[in-house]
């Protein structure tokens, strides 16, 4: 009877149509125009520091949130970082003085990060779009980028 039915509604030696999931997959879903998936990787991609270069912080790409952040400092007159990672859902307050002071208020620590052209971070912060953000050592990188956020301190205050 399946055979018959196949027939008679021309289902009979065709292939099965594909499921959205696979044609997201084959970037065929939105009929060839747009991949999600696609654009979402450039975008990232585009955010990428390239090896030995100093990014002040880094970001998912837009409409993306992330569940922690790890924010990283050096030892005094050393290579060797320290530093603390918190989730998201204890950041109560996001500080700020000019553009250059920013204070992260947790429950039981106040993280203090200075340093010039720091809206961008402040902004991707609130979005909860931020997965580290560090502080420059000219024992690590080079050189500070000009024309971009860089952090000179970052101070972890616990009172």
């Amino acid at each position: 009877m399946t055979d018959e039915f196949d027939r008679m509604f021309g289902r009979g030696g065709e292939r099965p149509r594909p499921t959205f999931t696979d044609r997201v997959i084959s970037g065929e879903a939105f009929g060839g125009r747009h991949d999600p998936l696609q654009a979402m990787a450039v975008e990232a991609a585009s955010t990428t520091p390239v090896p030995g270069e100093y990014r002040a912080f880094g970001h998912l790409p837009s409409g993306n949130i992330n569940l922690s952040c790890e924010v990283r400092w050096w030892l005094e007159g050393t290579s060797v970082p320290e530093g603390l990672a918190f989730p998201y859902r204890l950041l109560m307050q996001v500080g700020f003085t000019g553009d250059d002071t920013l204070r992260l208020m947790l429950p039981d620590t106040v993280i203090e990060v200075s340093g010039r052209q720091l809206e961008p971070l402040r902004q991707a912060v609130m979005r909860q779009q931020v997965h580290f953000i560090q502080q420059f050592n000219s024992k690590v990188w080079s050189a500070k980028p000009n024309g971009e956020t860089v952090i000179d301190r970052i101070e972890a205050l616990r009172p």
